[in-house]
């Protein structure tokens, strides 16, 4: 289903990166939004009036998730347009937001001003309806099991019968594969 165009005039970002935070604000002012920024999900709900946008990134600091934002925002405006964001956003990932109420999911890095055009036109993300190639069920096994053990890597090389060593080569490659793109 093609989301429906949809008028911006605020956008919450949550991230609990600063630079990333600056970076974003800066763009949106540019593109003349009004732009609140937070670092947690005690910082985005208290943030009023709520936006038209919330943009969320889905692992924050202290072991916070985005969903979990997402989810409460949600609660507050069942309207509010959410979107997920992950450098290592894999389909289950992607899921689970959905489930949580996310609206869209998007891989970072993401131009803010090409999501925002997206937003504004109603045009689905190209995460929808993209076939996966066997590296990217590979990575989305992998992410699963990370997820699954909390970032252990120990726990989830045990889970996926690899050695540390072997998982922690295939998280190098793929880092450095990502960052070739």
């Amino acid at each position: 289903m093609q989301p429906r165009a949809r008028h911006v005039e605020s956008v919450l970002v949550v991230d609990d990166d600063e630079l990333v935070l600056k970076s974003w604000e800066r763009a949106l002012r540019a593109e003349g939004k009004t732009v609140h920024v937070a670092t947690d999900i005690k910082a985005a709900l208290a943030i009023r009036p709520l936006p038209d946008v919330a943009i969320v990134d889905l692992y924050l600091a202290r072991a916070e998730l985005g969903t979990e934002v997402i989810r409460e925002l949600k609660c507050l405006d069942p309207n509010i347009y959410t979107v997920l964001v992950s450098a290592a956003m894999s389909v289950p990932q992607a899921v689970a937001g959905m489930r949580e109420g996310a609206d869209d999911c998007e891989v970072k890095p993401v131009a803010p001003r090409h999501l925002l055009r997206r937003i504004e036109h109603g045009e689905a993300s190209a995460i929808v309806g993209e076939m996966l190639t066997l590296d990217d069920v590979e990575w989305e096994h992998i992410s699963r099991a990370l997820s699954d053990c909390g970032g252990n890597i120990s726990h989830a090389a045990k889970a996926l019968g690899l050695h540390r060593q072997s998982l922690q080569r295939k998280l190098r490659l793929r880092t450095a594969r990502a960052s070739d793109h």
